[in-house]
Order: structure tokens, then C-alpha cells, then sequence
């Protein structure tokens, strides 16, 4: 190692050699160049820091740069060094500083690198374990073993019982998320985040437009906490000491002969398939989504019978219903567009009945107006016409326990006792009952007197 005062002329002159060549400068001990076998001259100081007692004392090198003679020449290279080496006269190593700076840095950036990817999986986990996703899962492993697991996907998801949803497909999905449902209210936050009073203010935002749907949607919020509880993923049910909306009262409304005959004039402007849907129901006072979902497999005109399978009844009991001449003479009519009686453009059953009730109001006013005579029929629902059915069989003479057994209905007289022990199914009474009414209908809709309630029974 040669020890000169370096120049720049001096250090271009080194030549190079088979490993590394050390300059040193006489003018700054400590301040060198090492020109490399490739001819790199690079600047550098060596030093070695100050110990304790008994301590070796290790080497420290510190690169400065490369000479190039514009950014890196002696000049530059020595001032840069006098720098470096002002904090080693006091006691302190700058390399050890810079090593420590270093790894400072090294760690920060992987802290960083760590709080993004924590913060990744944060929000992923927010994300399944938000009630969007939440109540997706539980509809699909637990709900879907219930057979009114669709009425609780409304529930959860819109907020709206099947009288108001309709099973709309997605094209009315922006009207139903204007509607204060669960997934309205809560879909983004966390499971655990919901509280008590979330639920409250809810249920009662759901109970101003509709009490019962607010009763049902409690209904479908409870299991759905509870299975949450299970996954560990709520620790309490915001549904617990909670009270449950109060049962609606039971409505009664039962339909004139009058508003039954606009009813029936109305759907016959409506057509096909709503229409004929709105007939049968009144005809055989089953439930609308029965009717609505009613297929060509479950219908046997020639024994004017209809067999509706218990995955589709509401107690799931299958049921038979017999069918009268008038409801056989509508569906003779309807043309066999697919597996479903009355099918929806998109495929399966028809759909959309909030609509289409709006519709029918519309058209019972105007068939009002054009007769110059009467009222458009007091505000009433597709289900009243099950209870003017039920009401109209009774009005017959036909004992309640065979209008129940009509309807599919197993309460009062076939409830307790009597529904374990009594099997008999009145099929009979239950033909001759349903044959009565449309004929009673027929009679209402024609502005004819109400025929004889007595109607043969078939044997």
C-alpha cells in the first residue's frame, strides 16, 4: 500500500493489478482509493473505532464514490472524508451508525410491508364476515334446509315478505334496496359490530311500513345470530333480551259479492297469466305462491284434481285439491308454454305480483267508471281472497273442519288431539264444498242468483 498525497493525475496513473490496489493519502491518514482489477478507482476511508478496554478493535470501511473526475475527484473525495471522519476523532462509528440507519430502514419498510398485508387480510376478513356475507352463508348451509328458506332470504335480504317482494327478479333490485331491510341497513359492516339498538331501530323502521314483516324479519334475525355464535363469530346475539315486535293483528277482511264480481271483470282484462292465476285463486282459496307455482305434472284434468307436493305447502303436508268446472275450464284454455302453468318470461314461475296488483286495482276503478254505478273494491289484499273462499264455504253450510282441510289449513278443529288422532280427509265433503263455491262464484260473476248449496258427492 503506497501513502502519497493523491492527485487526480496520480490516481488515474494506478494501474491495475490482479486483485485490489490501495492508495493512501498522505495528506488525510485514514482517506485512500482501492483501484480494482477491472480499473474502478473508488474512494474510501478506513478506520477503526474506538473500544472499550480489552476490546478488539474491528476495521470500519466506508465507501465514498467512484472517480470519474466530475461528480468524484480527489478534491471532493478528501472534503467528503473529512466529514466521515470528524465523528470517529470523537468516539463515535460512522459505519456502525450507517449499518444501524440501514437496518432501521430494513425494518421499517417490512413493518410497513407487514401493516399493508395485516391490512389486507383485515379487510378480507371483513369482508366474509360482513352480513352481506354472513347472511349469503347462512342461507345457503342452514336456511335451505328449511322449506321457507326463500321467505327468509327476503326477509334478510330486502326486508320484504313474499307479499310485498313478489320473487322480483333483478331488475326491480334497485327498488327493493330502497326498502329499510337487514342488508340495507348492516351489508357492509361486521357481524360483531351490529348492536342492540341496530335491531331496535330496524324492527321499528320495518314495523311503520309493515308490522308483520317487522315481526318476521326479528324471526329471521334470531337463528341467523345464533349460528353466528356457533362460527365464534359474534360472541353475544344483538337479538338477546330483545322483544319481539308484537303479532299484528289478524285481519278479517272478507270480499263483497260485488267487489268479487269487479275483482273477476278486472282479471279478465288483465289476461293470461295473471289473470287466470287471480281466478283460480279465488276459486279455490289456495295460497297465491301454490297457485302462482302451480305445474302441469300436479294437474290431472280428467279426475279434475290438482296435487300440490308437500315442498310446496306451507305446513308440508301435500295436499289435493279438487278442482271445480270452472277452474278446469280456465286452465283448458291456458297453452302449455314449459313445465309451469303460468310461467315467467325469465323461466320459472310467474312473479312480479306487486305489480301486477297495482295493475288490477287500476282496472276495478276503471270498471267502475264505465258502469257508472258503485265503488272500486275498499283496499284489500290476493289473500283476502282465501278468506272470502273460506268465509263463502262456511256461508254454504259446510262445517269448518272440511273448509279447513280445503284450504290445507291443519288448526283449530284439526289441531291438538283431533289432528293426531283424526285422519279422516273428508274427500267428499271437500269436492262437493269446492264445487259449491264455484258454482256460487260463476253466480256472482254473471249478476245471476246464488244457486242451491246442495251439490251431489261423489260416492
Amino acid at each position: 500500500m503506497a501513502t502519497l498525497k493523491l492527485t487526480d493525475g496520480l490516481v488515474e496513473a494506478i494501474e491495475p493489478d490482479n486483485g485490489d490496489t490501495y492508495a493512501w493519502d498522505s495528506a488525510l491518514p485514514r482517506f485512500g482509493v482501492r483501484v480494482t482489477p477491472a480499473g474502478a478507482r473508488i474512494y474510501l476511508v478506513q478506520y477503526r473505532p474506538k473500544t472499550s478496554p480489552g476490546e478488539p478493535a474491528k476495521t470500519r470501511r466506508i465507501t465514498i464514490g467512484k472517480h470519474d473526475g466530475d461528480l468524484w475527484n480527489v478534491t471532493k473525495a478528501r472534503a467528503a472524508a473529512r466529514k466521515l471522519l470528524a465523528p470517529v476523532d470523537l468516539g463515535r462509528d460512522p459505519f456502525a451508525e450507517r449499518e444501524a440507519a440501514r437496518e432501521a430502514e430494513r425494518q421499517a419498510k417490512l413493518a410497513a410491508q407487514e401493516a399493508d398485508a395485516a391490512q389486507v387480510r383485515e379487510s378480507v376478513r371483513r369482508e366474509r364476515e360482513s352480513f352481506a356475507a354472513v347472511a349469503e352463508l347462512f342461507i345457503e348451509r342452514r336456511a335451505k334446509k328449511n322449506r321457507t328458506w326463500a321467505e327468509t332470504e327476503r326477509l334478510l335480504r330486502f326486508g320484504l315478505g313474499p307479499a310485498e317482494s313478489g320473487k322480483r327478479p333483478s331488475g326491480h333490485r334497485k327498488k327493493l334496496d330502497a326498502a329499510p331491510g337487514p342488508l340495507k341497513a348492516w351489508g357492509e359492516r361486521h357481524v360483531s359490530e351490529i348492536r342492540r339498538s341496530d335491531v331496535a331501530e330496524l324492527l321499528e323502521a320495518i314495523g311503520q311500513r309493515s308490522p308483520a314483516v317487522s315481526r318476521a324479519t326479528f324471526a329471521a334475525l334470531r337463528p341467523l345470530f345464533d349460528w353466528c355464535i356457533e362460527r365464534d363469530l359474534i360472541a353475544v346475539s344483538p337479538c338477546d333480551k330483545l322483544t319481539a315486535p308484537a303479532r299484528p293483528k289478524a285481519r278479517d277482511r272478507v270480499l263483497s259479492d260485488t267487489e268479487l264480481r269487479t275483482i273477476w271483470r278486472a282479471s279478465e282484462r288483465l289476461g293470461y297469466p295473471f289473470g287466470p292465476v287471480v281466478q283460480i285463486l279465488m276459486l279455490t282459496g289456495q295460497r297465491r305462491t301454490e297457485v302462482a307455482e302451480m305445474t302441469w305434472t300436479e294437474i290431472d284434468l280428467g279426475a279434475s284434481r290438482w296435487r300440490i307436493p308437500a315442498e310446496r305447502t306451507k305446513n308440508g303436508k301435500a295436499h289435493e285439491v279438487d278442482l271445480s268446472p270452472q277452474v278446469v275450464a280456465i286452465l283448458k284454455k291456458i297453452p302449455k308454454a314449459g313445465s309451469h302453468v303460468f310461467p315467467a318470461r325469465g323461466g320459472g314461475a310467474v312473479r312480479g305480483f306487486s305489480a301486477t296488483k297495482r295493475r288490477l286495482d287500476e282496472l276495478a276503478a276503471e270498471i267502475v267508471v264505465e258502469d257508472q254505478e258503485g265503488e272500486a273494491p275498499e283496499p284489500w289484499r290476493l289473500h283476502d281472497l282465501r278468506r272470502t273462499a273460506a268465509t263463502g264455504m262456511a256461508a254454504l253450510a259446510f262445517p269448518p273442519h272440511v273448509v279447513e282441510r280445503v284450504l290445507n289449513h291443519i288448526s283449530g278443529t284439526q289441531s291438538g288431539l283431533v289432528g293426531v288422532y283424526q285422519r279422516h280427509e273428508y274427500r267428499p265433503e271437500r269436492e262437493a264444498a269446492l264445487k259449491a263455491w264455484g258454482l256460487n262464484v260463476a253466480a256472482i260473476v254473471s249478476g245471476q242468483p246464488r244457486p242451491s248449496n246442495v251439490v251431489g258427492i261423489r260416492g
